[in-house]
């Protein structure tokens, strides 16, 4: 590694030429920079510095300032600490009374905390903090510029050190400051007391009732303040600041609100302030001086300001029984007001008739002026605003705003003379419907705060009849009358708005005029993409909220030809083209069996879109939706025979390039699903599958699946194919099944080789390699493969074959593994397709003999694929063999594989009579689990097996009577849970997973929420809640279906038990749900998960057994997985925390995770934890590296690095 000469650097910086100094600072700064350089001795360059603070040429003195923040990169804590100290000091001197500018040493010093923040550990930033807060604070108390800016960025950086009790000297003092000065000084020392609070939080230790009395003491300081001082408007102005300071930091921590004596005092000064009962409705013009009424709702926009923070910080208790009636009185009163509106029509003809003449643009300047009403403009918009924020803060509101007129109110303020009044009514509005129909049926459940209000009047008085019946109309009369006027037009974006809720929601309410009045508009502005791109979603909202029919042909043609004419538009973004081609979805669809429609489609539209496609600069995302769209023309319109023939050159073209075949791919799926006649011509088909199979024989598997997926749907919609293709594509198949792993994969590969023998027969050699290189290696353990697609293949091997049944099923016997399950499911479909009745009664005479001859004795491959084998032909009506044969067998003392093959064949036996056995076998189960016979155990496999079975979804009460009999037996179980019970217990966990999976009408979910809810942590049943663990595990396996976060808090509970299966099985299933749930998660991770987890790192003195070996003892630490484990969680929260929950403002602590991990991980005795702890430690790090800034104690980072290292 190189280094730079600071020598050379410190020589040229005293040079008397100003250019020189210049440019040594600027090498100064990137040798500092550089990581590639090794930099030694860079505090000798200290004191120069401070000289070229000084200097003459401000250039220079710039150049000083960049170069404190790199230079205290590079020196120890003590050199640091020494730096700001003579900063400070010059600071001191340059420091003046100066209101508006901060000295050159004050920008420095501010550098060194803004840029190199990272630099400052813990331990540091108290020792700064406490140096500089005494200096700046020091009485006699005189804020300059300088100390506040100062101030502020020192409580930004370095505030995570500070206490509970240095917050409240700060805050109280800074409030105090900014009644006590004036100007900037006042504002950025209300700006100083927002960042002060941002570190409560972490002061109290999250800690609520401390929070709440902090902020109570705050709260009474600035009211007592305000209350001791000269009542004048600047006074009142800073107040209302300070609260919505204060306010807006209580909302932020979303746990806490304000005491009911401070909210109490809050709202006493807002009432004060706003005087609201003694607002004229008629006043004086002659005798009004307009300056006094602008300064006093100067204070009321304030107060009001004020209110709809307090709103957020009090619960809705009190607002209901408190705060409600004063609140809506206050609105209504200020969301008209307007006391220099013309009083009646004689005002205007009065005005009229004067000598002084106004141009149009004069006189509606003047009337959108808020000062030129006495700023009662600002009310009014801030008393909507008021309206907006209580229903989203408190949406039990939604009758009272009806009840109270309020939405009348806001529908009126929409025709408000003043611009941003309208266009805050129109919002508050568009709020108000959207909740109307969200929430009306839990807004009116018998009994509930809000249904008080209203309580007793008839149901045609509920918010959404109202809507419907009383405000619709009134509603449409101001969008047309009001909004879509010449005046008004060009705020079209907040007209769409309230358009496409009225339209969305209020359909069938809207007069039947509605559409044509709208397209008139329309036409009369010239509205089109071109000139108001959002209007594409006016037109999304119509096409899709009504009938196609209902709508005025007019209006569609219009439509029509204005998203032709933007899709023809070469000028026209990228991202509008997706917003376009939405519309022509809908289009597509909605309007596919008009005649008139589908010869303009064919026409105009077809090349309209196909045209783009082939435009290459287009991204993969705009042409990935023109084909989309294409392809739903092609599904929902009759094509020409030349516009097929088109359709049918556009996919084939877009499967040869590269960027474009993956969602060609997906779109032909589609297409061949929903339209296979487009691929009716053989040449066609026959291309598409030779490409297909090209992609299956390279290397880029991403493609393999919706290949197969295409291929699947070309055999089976049309009669494609060819034996040269199905050679060449039997033999990708083969070999894709023998190197791939994922069975869904394998899956679809069955079927294609199903598909094949359509068109070349099966001969002896298929069907040898298929046995000896697939079916014997990939398919050993089938117990949770779906062997549907197998079970075709080899029923079309069965029907299609060059050989005869009898060569066919020897070859099988010959070739086959016998011993796995999937071998005699092979030949017992082979047997039944075939009806080879005499090789069944072999079969089965063998096993019969075997049963009669020798009970437990023979472990035989041949006797095992016996069982199986009638097991599957047990469907059929060739076997004589029974449920009660099975049973016997399982019965018996035989080998555990005889054992099992009985156990899965007694399952199939029951399933062509559900209501015959299945009982029985339910009861046997009992008797078992209850004995603690190890056969129980194959009951549940055989359990399992008839649940395997697709036939079993159609038998509900089979799948309740399963569910009920499980958890009875289990819930019997006594004692302490041990490691040998596991393998049942997750069994009996699977089987109730498919009960859930089978039967979609019973919430399960809550079945188990009521099970975990009769158990707690001191007395549970250990085995009742092992099993719904594991359920709750595979449940949350299945990543599309909706997941109850709340079974895993209540399953959390069970966590401290001194179990270490239970354990394990806990936090294995919170990995599982991390992985497949993690939005679900996330809300849970900081307050539930982890504290939980915390308490699982150290080792625990009941899981460590002491074995004596000789003369020697060895200590085994039992809980070393569980530990190990809890750290892999972590890993993962820590990725999680990085890369999704953040996006839906759910943090975790990493600096607590950070000291947990250090403070536990690190001290550990077993070296795997040291390591996992330390790549933990690197992973937040790596995600945040202002982490280690944070930790106390930086001496734990460079042990960190040491254990790294090691």
């Amino acid at each position: 590694m190189s280094s730079f000469n600071i020598l050379q650097l410190e020589d040229r910086a005293r040079d008397v030429d100003p250019d020189l100094r210049y440019m040594a600072l600027e090498d100064f700064q990137k040798g500092l920079n550089d990581p590639k350089l090794q930099v030694r001795g860079a505090a000798r360059f200290t004191p120069l510095l401070f000289n070229l603070l000084h200097d003459s040429t401000t250039e220079v003195q710039n150049q000083a300032v960049k170069s404190f923040a790199p230079l205290v990169r590079h020196v120890n804590d003590n050199e640091i600490l020494r730096i700001v100290e003579d900063l400070y000091a010059e600071v001191e001197k340059a420091s003046n009374t100066s209101k508006f500018s901060t000295s050159v040493p004050n920008l420095a010093l501010r550098s060194v905390f803004n840029d190199a923040h990272s630099r400052f550990s813990k331990a540091l930033s108290k020792r700064v903090v406490d140096f500089l807060l005494p200096q700046i604070f020091a009485l006699p108390l005189s804020m300059t510029i300088d100390k506040i800016e100062l101030l502020i960025d020192l409580i930004k950086c370095l505030g995570f050190v500070l206490t509970e009790k240095e917050i409240s000297t700060i805050v109280l003092s800074l409030a105090e400051n900014a009644f006590s000065e004036s100007g900037i000084i006042s504002k950025r020392s209300i700006v100083a007391v927002d960042s002060a609070l941002d570190y409560i939080s972490q002061a109290t230790l999250d800690q609520l009732h401390k929070q709440t009395s902090f902020y109570d003491q705050v709260v009474q300081s600035i009211c007592a303040k305000h209350d001791s001082i000269a009542d004048t408007s600047a006074a009142d102005g800073i107040f209302f600041s300070l609260l919505q300071v204060v306010l807006a930091q209580v909302k932020k921590t979303k746990r806490i609100t304000l005491s009911e004596e401070s909210a109490s005092l809050v709202f006493a000064r807002i009432i004060a302030k706003l005087n609201y009962q003694n607002l004229s409705s008629e006043i004086d013009v002659e005798d009004l001086d307009i300056d006094v009424l602008s300064t006093e709702n100067s204070i009321r926009e304030d107060a009001l300001i004020t209110l709809s923070s307090f709103l957020p910080c009090i619960p809705y208790d009190w607002f209901f029984h408190t705060y409600s009636t004063p609140i809506t009185e206050i609105i209504s009163a200020f969301i008209s007001y307007d006391p220099l509106a013309y009083q009646d029509e004689s005002d205007m003809e009065d005005y009229g008739d004067s000598e002084i003449e106004f141009s149009d643009d004069e006189i509606e300047q003047f009337d959108e002026t808020s000062d030129s009403d006495g700023l009662a403009s600002r009310l009014r918009l801030q008393a909507i605003v008021l309206l907006d924020t209580l229903l989203q803060t408190f949406p039990k509101t939604l009758s009272l705003i009806y009840h109270e007129e309020l939405f009348a109110k806001a529908i009126t303020a929409i025709s408000d003379r003043n611009e941003p009044v309208s266009n805050q009514a129109i919002v508050a509005v568009f709020g108000i419907i959207n909740s109307t129909f969200q929430s009306h049926e839990s807004l009116f459940r018998t009994g509930s705060d809000v249904s008080m209000v209203t309580e007793g009047k008839a149901a045609s008085r509920t918010p959404e009849s109202q809507l419907q019946e009383k405000y619709c109309p009134q509603l449409e009369s101001t969008a047309f009358d009001v909004l879509l006027t010449q005046k008004n037009i060009s705020r079209f974006s907040s007209t769409k708005m309230l358009l496409e809720s009225l339209i969305s929601n209020l359909t069938s309410s809207l007069s039947e005029s509605f559409l044509s009045q709208l397209l008139d508009r329309i036409r009369e502005f010239n509205l089109s993409i071109k000139v108001y791109a959002d209007i594409v979603n006016l037109y999304r909202c119509i096409l899709t909220s009504y009938d196609f029919d209902t709508i005025p042909r007019a209006f569609v043609d219009y439509i029509l030809q204005d998203v032709v004419h933007s899709l023809e538009d070469t000028s026209i973004h990228h991202s509008l083209v997706i917003d376009i081609l939405q519309v022509c979805t809908i289009l597509f669809r909605k309007a596919s069996h008009d005649k008139e429609f589908q010869d303009f489609m064919n026409s105009t539209f077809f090349s309209a879109l196909a045209e783009k496609i082939t435009v290459k600069h287009y991204s993969s995302d705009v042409r990935q939706h023109l084909l989309g769209a294409l392809s739903e023309l092609i599904i929902n319109i009759p094509l020409t025979q030349e516009n097929a023939k088109w359709a049918n050159n556009i996919f084939q073209e877009s499967l040869d390039y590269e960027v474009t075949v993956n969602f060609t791919i997906e779109n032909l799926i589609n297409v061949c699903d929903k339209k296979p006649q487009l691929f009716s011509s053989q040449e066609l088909c026959n291309s598409i599958i030779k490409k297909l199979n090209m992609y299956l024989g390279s290397s880029d598997s991403s493609l393999y699946a919706d290949v197969l997926l295409l291929l699947d749907k070309l055999f089976e919609k049309t009669q494609a194919g060819d034996e040269s293709d199905m050679r060449s594509l039997t033999l990708n198949v083969m070999e894709l099944i023998q190197n791939s792993t994922d069975q869904n994969l394998i899956s679809r590969a069955f079927k294609i080789l199903g598909h094949t023998l359509d068109v070349i027969p099966a001969d002896l050699e298929y069907f040898e390699t298929l046995i000896t290189k697939i079916i014997n290696v990939k398919l050993v353990d089938v117990d949770d493969f779906n062997l549907d697609t197998f079970e075709f293949l080899i029923k079309q091997i069965a029907a299609h074959n060059t050989s005869t049944p009898p060569e066919l099923f020897a070859i099988g016997m010959r070739l086959l593994t016998l011993k796995l399950f999937v071998s005699a499911k092979t030949m017992a479909l082979i047997a039944s397709e075939c009806q080879l009745v005499s090789e069944i009664q072999n079969i089965e005479s063998e096993l019969v003999s075997y049963c009669q001859n020798n009970p437990g004795n023979i472990h035989s491959d041949k006797i095992v694929f016996d069982i199986n084998f009638l097991g599957w032909a047990s469907f059929t009506d060739m076997v004589t063999v029974s449920f009660d044969d099975f049973y016997a067998i399982l019965t018996t003392d035989a080998s555990d594989v005889i054992c099992l093959a009985a156990a899965r064949s007694l399952g199939l036996s029951i399933v062509r009579d559900m209501k015959k056995h299945l009982q029985a076998m339910l009861s046997c189960y009992q008797h078992f689990s209850a004995e603690n016979n190890p056969k129980a155990k194959l009951l549940l496999v055989a359990i399992k097996q008839v649940l395997k079975e697709g036939a079993v979804k159609k038998e509900v009460e089979a799948l309740r009577s399963i569910w009920d009999s499980l958890i009875q037996v289990i819930s019997t179980k006594q004692g302490v849970l041990v490691h040998k019970d596991v393998s049942e217990l997750r069994l009996a966990g699977d089987v109730l997973t498919r009960v859930t999976a089978a039967d979609n009408d019973e919430d399960y979910q809550s079945k188990i929420s009521q099970l975990l809810t009769t158990q707690s942590c001191e007395d549970c049943n250990e085995f009742l809640v092992y099993t719904i663990i594991v359920v709750i595990k595979q449940l949350m396996s299945r990543t599309s279906d909706v997941f109850d976060v709340g079974l895993m808090e209540k399953i959390l509970q069970f966590l401290p038990k001194s179990n270490i299966e239970m354990k394990q099985a806990i936090i294995s299933t919170l990995l599982t749900g991390i992985y497949n749930k993690s939005l679900s998660f996330s809300a849970i991770l900081n307050d539930i998960i982890l504290p939980r987890i915390y308490d699982e790192l150290s080792p625990k003195e009941e899981f460590k057994k002491v074995i004596p070996m000789g003369p020697y003892k060895y200590v085994v630490d039992e809980g070393l997985e569980v530990r190990k484990l809890s750290y892999e969680l972590i890993s993962a929260i820590i990725d999680l925390d990085t890369s999704k929950i953040r996006k839906e403002d759910h943090h975790v602590d990493q600096v607590g995770l950070f000291e947990v991990l250090s403070a536990k991980g690190l001290n550990d005795s077993e070296n795997d934890i040291i390591g996992l702890t330390v790549a933990n430690l690197l992973q937040i790090i790596q995600n945040n590296e202002n982490v280690i800034t944070k930790i106390f104690q930086p001496t734990r980072v460079y042990r960190i690095l040491d254990k790294a290292h090691e």
